[in-house]
């Protein structure tokens, strides 16, 4: 008898251990990109100017006519602006500042109804710049910052809560977080039998239905975890793989078993504001602009 409750106390132990899963995620990320000063090559327009100007002040010495003064004033002005113009369309031809796709690496902690999804390192700008020099040697620089979204989603499917803090430099540079305290809404996923292996487990695929996304998800059911990556939940498993439209996260690796307990918490910091107030936030800042 006491064997019997040894094992079924094992069992029920094991069972809730299985509970406590940490998962990593990979997703290759493309920061957006701010131009943030660029140098021009002056020295053409400068030099127009400069021998224009004399020429003003030499016709009007000389006693010219006010008429044919203000005529050479009006071809002092069209040629500057042909200059201008040639300058633009090579800074326009000029090849973008760029940096490469980077790894984007996630975390998901899971403790029984609690999940907290959130970067694995802390997220940071990246500024990069790009020095040149003109035919008489004066140094020109363009400069551009590349932003990188963060976000950090809290869930508690035993309270239908959700909490989200976030920054979104899509349109708002102005590095603020914002922090959205919301009711989890129930997703509705069409199971398919499409199958395929990730690593070493078997998947299915799943489709939302109810989004605005094109949401594909891949899901095992070894893993008896019904959550994912960017606060999806509700299917039959631990979610490997997750497509946005064009977007993708990958799994990368998972550790079943803690040598601490997983500790969950929402966050805490940022602007309190509605998901409706976040998705107009873009046409209200273009409007104060």
């Amino acid at each position: 008898m006491k064997i019997k409750l040894l094992i079924i106390f094992f069992f029920i132990s094991f069972l809730g251990k299985c509970q406590e899963i940490t998962v990593f995620y990979k997703e290759k990320r493309k920061p957006a990109q701010v131009s943030t000063k660029q140098s021009f090559d002056t020295d053409e327009i400068s030099d127009h100017y400069r021998k224009q100007f004399s020429k003003i002040k030499e016709a009007i010495k000389s006693g010219m006519s006010k008429d044919s003064i203000l005529l050479m004033r009006e071809e002092l002005e069209k040629e500057g602006e042909r200059i201008s113009a040639r300058i633009n369309e090579r800074e326009r031809n000029k090849k973008p500042l760029t940096i490469p796709y980077y790894d984007y690496i996630t975390v998901l902690k899971i403790n029984k109804e609690k999940t907290l999804y959130y970067p694995q390192n802390e997220v940071s700008n990246d500024t990069v710049s790009r020095s040149r020099r003109n035919k008489k040697g004066r140094e020109l620089v363009d400069e551009r910052i590349n932003y990188n979204d963060s976000e950090i989603i809290y869930l508690d499917t035993s309270k239908k809560k959700r909490v989200t803090a976030l920054k979104v430099h899509k349109f708002d540079f102005r590095g603020r977080e914002f922090l959205i305290d919301e009711t989890l809404e129930d997703q509705e996923w069409l199971l398919t039998k499409e199958t395929k292996k990730i690593d070493q487990y078997l998947c299915y695929k799943a489709i939302l239905n109810n989004s605005k996304k094109i949401v594909e998800a891949w899901y095992t059911n070894k893993i008896k975890a019904p959550y994912g990556p960017k606060g999806y939940y509700g299917l039959p498993g631990l979610i490997l793989e997750l497509k946005e439209g064009e977007k993708k996260v990958s799994f990368d690796k998972v550790y079943l078993y803690s040598s601490e307990p997983v500790v969950i918490n929402p966050p805490t910091e940022g602007e309190k504001i509605t998901r409706e107030e976040l998705e107009g936030l873009a046409q209200k800042l273009f409007d104060q602009y």
